[in-house]
């Protein structure tokens, strides 16, 4: 059994659609093996997205997720981690391209996603792959907080 993580990001928490993405997932079989709201600090991000590290948008993608644009001054992010077969590719096929303008409509970036004063707000993040799942649910969950 397969586990990544999901991050319900500020812009679908300011749109009120962590209901509806995680119906999104539950549909495809997947079940919660852990949830969490998380005040999400500058250092936790800046580990979770140590692969943007050195990039000329790093800083904006910290200040998105803490909320800076989406008048979330509290810092708080969804944190759920999803098991079944294959979920990562499941996820991420759920949630549809990166870049909002790019997703196929029916997927949830491509419904709920924009790019909103040059910030690209695509709503929820997911693990790309099972090791990386792996790293993430480490830095978001303690060991106990979360199933097998």
């Amino acid at each position: 059994m397969e586990r990544t993580l999901i991050l319900i990001k500020p812009d679908a928490i300011e749109k009120r659609l962590t209901g509806l993405v995680l119906s999104r997932f539950e549909a495809l079989g997947l079940e919660i093996a852990g949830a969490k709201v998380v005040r999400a600090t500058e250092e936790l991000l800046r580990q979770h997205y140590d692969n943007l590290k050195g990039t000329p948008f790093v800083d904006e993608v910290v200040k998105f997720m803490m909320g800076d644009y989406n008048n979330l001054p509290d810092h708080r992010i969804y944190a759920f981690v999803l098991r079944g077969d294959n979920a990562v590719a499941r996820v991420r096929a759920a949630l549809g391209a990166t870049n909002p303008e790019k997703a196929d409509p029916w997927t949830l970036r491509g419904q709920f996603g924009c790019i909103k004063n040059g910030v690209m707000q695509n709503a929820v993040h997911a693990s790309g792959t099972p090791q990386e799942a792996e790293r993430e649910i480490a830095l978001w969950f303690r060991a106990e907080e979360v199933l097998p």
